[in-house]
């Protein structure tokens, strides 16, 4: 079953001095039970409280203390744990699950909105949006998780109720519990019913839509005038396909003069790169010869100053020898004690000759560089030269030929669409006017419509024998005496027991087929595969144990242990939480999740911690 939700655990708090109060639960059947006054009733009134009841939890001394409490339930489709908070006194719920943000939602439920605890129960049992017929005029509203809650959560004063499971007793809220009942049997809202229309107030909207509709016709045949309209709407339509017609012609030209512009303005970029190119190249090469002039310029200023050192070596060593300038001896006598080693004037002259070698052939190597790099500049300077006739005359043919006539293709293309979209203005304006015509006809003289007769809310006769075996399968193996058929009653929206209504019992047999009722829809709706929320929590099933009526002294004594053991074994996917008085079976004890009230000092004393 991938409707519904399971609860986990039920907990009070109050201050930090005082014992949290709390209860687990698990998939299948749980028994919470003990003598009276414990907190059995308490609890379903707390678990009630926390889906969105309105009236908080009778107050109760032991639980004087404790403002909050909260549910923790599991989603069935996603096994995803939500945490329900609200406190005692009332208020709005706090939403929290592990991995988003805390939401808060609406106590209420409130149409439209997502944000209450309502529609979110709706949204896990697979109910949300759903719509219910409140009325036998048809009048609808939304689905609210109250108007399932008393057929999921039974307390002690309804299980004995001689009023049909599905009705509160009520009369103003009959059918729309009937229909909830129809809805939660076949998974079909109410949201197809049409509401049926007072015949004065029908008569008054009709008289109010005439006087609208000839208002608004006359504004539109106003217009056809302004806007001088003088063809009917089949000549206009003939019209608007001629100039369909047009307008592909314009739309193929236009798309063709985009295409020759568009090959044009893609050779255009490409002479343009190739330009941006080769003026580079000519700038790079400009630059070289600039620098290549310059290192030739020094070349020969070495070549000349190498010439002047050789030259004036030679004539130095052609000298004849004198006196010393500093001491005025002799040559043979000269004291040297005031001269620094060095090259002779020759042996400079001669290193000069070697160097100006070495600068000629480098100048030599630089005259070949310089002329093939002014070749090479020659070259790109002719083709930078080409590359930019090139994109002139692609710039002329584009301003001077495509332009134009890609110019008259969008003036063409754009008169078209001016043209259609008039003579569609127009055949929206005559339309209007046939139309309004034709509506204000229907106002002045209505259609008389046939309406289905016989009651809507009503369960098939498959449906309910399916559902009244399901219920006989129950009471059968609750060892229920003397059982014949069980049959669903329309009428009555109840059910007839071996031939007697259910209502006509005693309050012990009402308790234990209530019970059966109840555990008889979850179990159709899991079968059948419909949204449910997927629980039933029970307040004292079994009163009949304890106070049974004059007429069911006979009751069969073995019921009792029937009943948890045939629970146990039926609802072991489900959820059902009975609250009861007297201890269930040893083997259910055993088998199931169980939790014994003492009322004494020994055990657990009751729902509330003592101190």
């Amino acid at each position: 079953m991938t409707f519904g939700f399971l609860l986990r655990r039920l907990a009070l708090t109050g201050n930090a001095n005082i014992p949290t109060a709390e209860l687990n639960f698990v998939r299948g059947l749980n028994v919470i039970y003990g003598p009276s006054d414990t907190g059995k009733t308490f609890i379903a009134q707390c678990i009630n409280f926390a889906l969105g009841a309105s009236n908080p939890p009778k107050e109760i001394k032991e639980a004087s203390k404790y403002t909050l409490v909260s549910l923790e339930i599991e989603s069935r489709s996603t096994s995803r744990i939500y945490v329900i908070q609200r406190a005692l006194r009332g208020g709005e719920i706090r939403l929290s699950t592990d991995g988003e943000t805390d939401r808060i939602l609406g106590d209420k439920h409130r149409p439209g909105r997502k944000d209450t605890i309502s529609n979110f129960l709706l949204h896990l049992s697979g109910l949300d949006e759903k719509v219910v017929r409140t009325n036998q005029q048809g009048i609808t509203r939304q689905l609210s998780f109250r108007d399932i809650a008393r057929l999921v959560l039974i307390d002690e004063e309804s299980v004995i109720s001689s009023e049909s499971p599905i009705l509160s007793g009520q009369v103003v809220n009959r059918t729309v519990e009937s229909n909830v009942f129809r809805l939660l049997m076949t998974g079909i809202d109410d949201s197809s019913v049409i509401a049926k229309v007072d015949p004065k107030v029908a008569k008054g909207r009709l008289e109010g839509k005439a006087e609208i509709l000839t208002a608004m016709l006359q504004q539109a045949k106003d217009q056809v005038t302004d806007q001088n309209i003088t063809n009917t709407i089949e000549e206009v339509r003939d019209q608007l396909s001629k100039l369909s017609v047009a307008y592909e012609i314009a739309s193929a030209e236009l798309a063709r003069e985009q295409g020759s512009a568009t090959v044009l303005e893609q050779r255009r970029r490409s002479a343009w790169t190739r330009l941006r190119q080769v003026e580079s190249r000519v700038d790079v090469l400009g630059e070289l010869q600039k620098r290549f002039v310059l290192l030739e310029t020094q070349y020969l200023s070495d070549l000349r100053r190498l010439e002047a050192i050789a030259e004036a070596g030679i004539r130095l060593g052609q000298l004849n020898e004198e006196r010393c300038p500093v001491c005025g001896a002799l040559a043979e006598h000269h004291e040297s004690n005031h001269q620094q080693a060095g090259a002779t004037p020759s042996e400079v002259a001669e290193a000069c000759k070697a160097e100006a070698e070495k600068t000629t052939r480098l100048l030599l190597d630089l005259h070949t560089t310089l002329t093939s790099n002014a070749a090479e500049l020659w070259r790109s300077s002719a083709e930078q030269s080409e590359h930019q006739a090139e994109l002139e005359s692609i710039g002329i043919e584009l301003s001077t030929v495509l332009q134009p006539r890609l110019q008259s293709a969008v003036e063409k293309f754009r008169e078209s669409q001016a043209k259609q979209a008039a003579s569609r203005r127009e055949i929206d304006l005559l339309d209007r006017v046939r139309e309004l015509d034709q509506l204000l006809a229907e106002a002045i003289t209505p259609r008389k419509r046939e309406r289905p007769k016989g009651p809507i809310s009503t369960v098939s006769t498959g449906v309910a024998e399916r559902f009244s075996q399901g219920m006989e399968e129950l009471l059968r193996s609750w060892h229920f005496p003397d059982l014949g058929r069980v049959v669903f009653s329309e009428g009555d929206q109840d059910v007839v027991i071996s031939g007697h209504p259910r209502r006509n019992h005693g309050k012990g047999v009402r308790a234990i087929t209530h019970t059966a009722f109840n555990l008889a829809l979850l179990k159709f709706c899991v079968q059948e595969e419909l949204p449910f929320p997927g629980i039933v929590i029970i307040d004292s099933p079994l009163v009949v144990y304890r106070e049974p009526d004059i007429d069911e002294s006979g009751f069969s004594p073995d019921v009792k242990g029937a009943f948890y053991e045939s629970v146990a074994r039926v609802f072991q996917g489900e959820q059902v939480i009975v609250l009861e008085n007297d201890d269930p079976p040893e083997s259910v004890i055993a088998s199931t999740n169980t939790v014994k009230f003492t009322g004494n000092e020994h055990g657990r004393w009751g729902f509330i911690p003592r101190a």
